[in-house]
C-alpha cells in the first residue's frame, strides 16, 4: 500500500513539473513572436589602456545571449564583430578569448533607441591583452 502512495505521488510530482517547463517554453515563444523588429549590431574593440579602437577581427569571434530568452547568437562567419537581425531584446554581448588576449563583456539593450543614424547598434567592449 506504501508502494502505491509513494507511485502516486511520483506520478502528480511530475505531472507538475511537466506543466511548469511548458509555461516556460509558451514565453520563450510568446517574446521571440512579439520581437518582429531586429537589428544588426557591430562589435567595437576599445583598449582599456590607451582608449584607441582595435579592429574587431584581433578577436577570434563574439557571442550575445538574450537575457530573457537564453538564446544564443554568434557573430557572422563573413564579417568578425557583426550581429545580423537580433531581435529585440537585452544582451550580454561576450568575445572568445585568444591565448594571450581577450574582451570584458557588456549588457546592452537592442532597441531602436540606441540605434546609431547608420542604423547600427554599437556595442564597445574593452580590449585586454597580456
Amino acid at each position: 500500500m506504501k508502494l502505491l502512495k509513494y507511485i502516486t505521488l511520483i506520478f502528480i510530482g511530475c505531472f507538475f513539473v511537466s506543466c511548469e517547463t511548458e509555461q516556460v517554453i509558451d514565453q520563450t515563444i510568446a517574446i521571440e513572436e512579439k520581437s518582429d523588429v531586429r537589428f544588426d549590431v557591430i562589435i567595437k574593440l576599445v583598449d582599456e589602456w590607451s582608449g584607441q579602437e582595435i579592429p574587431a577581427s584581433t578577436l577570434p569571434g563574439y557571442g550575445a545571449t538574450n537575457l530573457e530568452t537564453g538564446a544564443i547568437y554568434f557573430d557572422s562567419r563573413y564579417e568578425v564583430g557583426l550581429f545580423e537581425s537580433l531581435p529585440v531584446g537585452t544582451y550580454r554581448f561576450d568575445a572568445r578569448d585568444g591565448y594571450f588576449d581577450g574582451a570584458s563583456s557588456a549588457i546592452v539593450e537592442v532597441s531602436g533607441e540606441n540605434e546609431t543614424p547608420e542604423g547600427w547598434i554599437e556595442v564597445t567592449l574593452r580590449y585586454w591583452s597580456e
